[in-house]
């Protein structure tokens, strides 16, 4: 369950984001309100649910946790190839994360509706050993 007031700011700021995926309806504000707009394309209608964060750097299971009414709400709307259910997460200084709930797993969005990389494995140093080098003569 969310506390407080609805994000009003964080709904507004996502105005821009949203209109350059496509045509934006929005929903009253309502008790029970699932989400607060949709966005409509050719490719998929995207369900969107803003929320405002206080700390955006947090993992994907620590996301399940904090928002698990949410994405159960938005669980309940159908699900296919052409239907998006979309989580937007802003934080107080604008930084935006985006996500896609799905059946049962949770897909990090960039701004444009499309899947992020996944996260190249982490470089590590391999040590190489070096032939000395001769001596001059």
């Amino acid at each position: 369950m969310t506390r407080g007031r609805p994000p009003l700011q964080a709904q507004e700021d996502a105005n821009p984001i949203a209109e350059k995926r496509g045509l934006v309806r929005h929903y009253q504000h309502e008790k029970g309100t699932v989400c607060d707009f949709t966005i409509m394309n050719p490719e998929r209608v995207a369900f969107v649910q803003v929320r405002r964060v206080r700390r955006l750097c947090c993992s994907i299971e620590e996301l399940v946790r904090v928002f698990s009414a949410d994405i159960a709400a938005l669980r309940f709307i159908v699900s296919s190839p052409a239907i998006s259910r979309e989580l937007w997460l802003c934080s107080p200084k604008g930084v935006w994360r985006f996500f896609r709930i799905c059946d049962q797993s949770i897909l990090e969005l960039g701004r444009d509706g499309m899947p992020l990389a996944p996260a190249a494995p982490a470089l590590t140093k391999k040590v190489v050993p070096v032939d000395p080098v001769p001596a001059a003569k």
